[in-house]
């Protein structure tokens, strides 16, 4: 999960001197705070970060199945791979406002406009993972697999996802292996999903943010809120479809933050219209810092707490809601405050977007 460059897709990459030094580093107790960066800042402010929750596991040291994983995964080179986070490219035809150019190619434009800097080689399109030499150099080592998470760009932009799980079956036991597969839902044929039944589980995480206009402001595609509903009616019959409940799985998404943080309790019930309260998730941003809710001003942050207040008593077990607490109790920091009324409406001219915030 670091932010750089481990190394090529080579099977001796996986030993090689960063990836032995960041496990001893790990098992020392010394964070890679820029690799690490999101999951390090979470935890200085007392915020449950994902490292967290995939060790915690709700209490059990338990991860995708197998007990005690990472006491026998100890070693610093030569581990077995037991679970793979694959992006197979920024290809997105999204570009959302808390996102990027590392995550989206359709950011590149309006990111040079707005003064950032982007290598202008990483815009190539046609830069992406090889699946032939990563399963050729990686497959043997895949025996003990578990799980999968493919995020991008966008993962449906093109057939990869459904290639490269079909010729994965060539080194994994198909139905051990679990799949989470996090897109914003826009370019997913969801009768294909059928290609994808021998595994033991499929887990569509659709990205959403917010309801309404709202949710094409935030997301910076032309792709409608009514599109976004009738997509995810086809997915909610397609979750009802599965050899059992478990096996196909709907689940919901958003960052949290000033852009929507007036909107969760909106979000929240359109999302209960389909998916249960452990199939939402609503995470806290950490960056850029002008979009976190902490700097948004002293009246935002009251209607947003009364909202998430409502929303916890309702569900006093649900995980985001004590983050997103926390998130509110934050000082503002006046620069951030500034610096986001200026960002927000240079993006705004260079989209030819506005939002009414008090509609």
């Amino acid at each position: 999960m670091s932010n750089y460059n481990m190394g090529p897709i080579e099977r001796d990459a996986w030993s090689n001197d960063k990836f032995t030094t960041l496990r001893t580093d790990m098992l020392a107790g010394k964070w890679d705070e820029d690799g690490c960066h999101s999951c390090w800042y979470k935890e200085q402010n007392g915020q449950t970060s994902r490292r967290n929750k995939w060790f915690s596991q709700k209490g059990e040291k338990k991860y995708m199945g197998e007990e005690n994983v990472y006491v026998k995964n100890l070693n610093v080179r030569r581990n077995k791979i037991k679970h793979l986070y694959m992006n197979f490219n920024n290809i997105c035809n999204f570009k959302c406002r808390m996102c990027g150019p590392h995550f989206s190619n359709a950011w590149i434009p309006d990111w040079k406009k707005m003064g950032g800097k982007y290598d202008a080689s990483q815009s190539n399109p046609k830069q992406q993972i090889d699946v032939d030499k990563f399963l050729q150099e990686f497959g043997p080592e895949l025996g003990e697999l578990h799980g999968i998470w493919i995020t991008g760009g966008e993962p449906f932009m093109d057939n990869s996802v459904f290639d490269f799980l079909d010729k994965l079956k060539q080194y994994v036991d198909p139905i051990k292996v679990k799949l989470l597969i996090t897109t914003n839902a826009s370019k997913l044929d969801v009768s294909r999903l059928e290609e994808l039944k021998d595994y033991l589980r499929t887990q569509i995480h659709v990205s959403i943010d917010a309801t309404g206009d709202l949710y094409p402001y935030m997301r910076g595609y032309n792709y409608t809120w009514e599109e976004v509903n009738v997509k995810i009616q086809q997915l909610n019959k397609w979750q009802k479809g599965g050899r059992d409940e478990w096996h196909n799985t709907l689940s919901l998404n958003g960052t949290y933050q000033v852009y929507n943080m007036c909107n969760l309790e909106e979000f929240y019930n359109w999302c209960l219209s389909y998916v249960g309260i452990d199939y939402i998730e609503h995470r806290v941003l950490t960056g850029p810092k002008q979009l976190q809710a902490r700097h948004a001003s002293d009246e935002q942050k009251q209607q947003a707490m009364q909202q998430v207040l409502r929303l916890q008593q309702r569900y006093p077990d649900h995980e985001y809601f004590k983050d997103i607490i926390k998130e509110l109790t934050h000082d503002s920091i006046e620069r951030h405050q500034k610096y986001f009324v200026e960002w927000s409406t240079k993006l705004d001219k260079i989209r030819g977007e506005t939002y009414d915030y008090n509609r």
